[in-house]
């Protein structure tokens, strides 16, 4: 971890139907549908509103890695063939964050609460991920590597 991050982590999420997550802990947390899954949805492969994240990837049921930096400034991805698929402004609501599949909750990070931020989202392996699904599909479990994520948080200004 450089002097710019704040923190990193990656890990492998087990999505299922190719949708994935990030929601934040609110007062109102007693919903019983994470408010990532209540954003239209569509082939947008990003979309960011207060307090959630919800993510498309590009094939169904796999296992990708999704590394999550927080970061002072923003950073291109230190290796090649990531692509950009998302960016915007994210706020926070009380920086208590999940990346959740919908299995629940898998990795716990914390934001500023009430705070703005600028996120990235990267994805790597998206122009093969579809033909190699599809190769794979029922003779390798489970598929593991078809996409790779970096979901960057940067600022974090109040």
């Amino acid at each position: 971890m450089s002097d710019a991050d704040l923190y990193k982590e990656t890990t492998q999420l087990r999505v299922d139907r190719g949708i994935f997550g990030i929601q934040e802990v609110r007062s109102d947390d007693q919903l019983l549908t994470p408010a990532w899954l209540e954003l239209p949805m569509d082939d947008t492969p990003v979309r960011i509103t207060r307090g959630a994240v919800r993510f498309v990837s590009l094939v169904g049921t796999h296992r990708p890695s999704v590394t999550v930096e927080i970061r002072r400034n923003q950073s291109q991805p230190a290796e090649p063939g990531f692509e950009l698929i998302g960016h915007g402004r994210y706020q926070t609501y009380s920086g208590e964050a999940r990346i959740w599949t919908m299995d629940g909750p898998d990795l716990n990070f914390s934001l500023a609460p009430d705070a703005e931020y600028e996120l990235n989202v990267w994805r790597k392996g998206g122009d093969t991920a579809r033909e190699r699904y599809d190769e794979l599909s029922g003779v390798v479990h489970p598929l593991i590597g078809l996409e790779e994520y970096l979901i960057q948080f940067s600022g974090g200004r109040k």
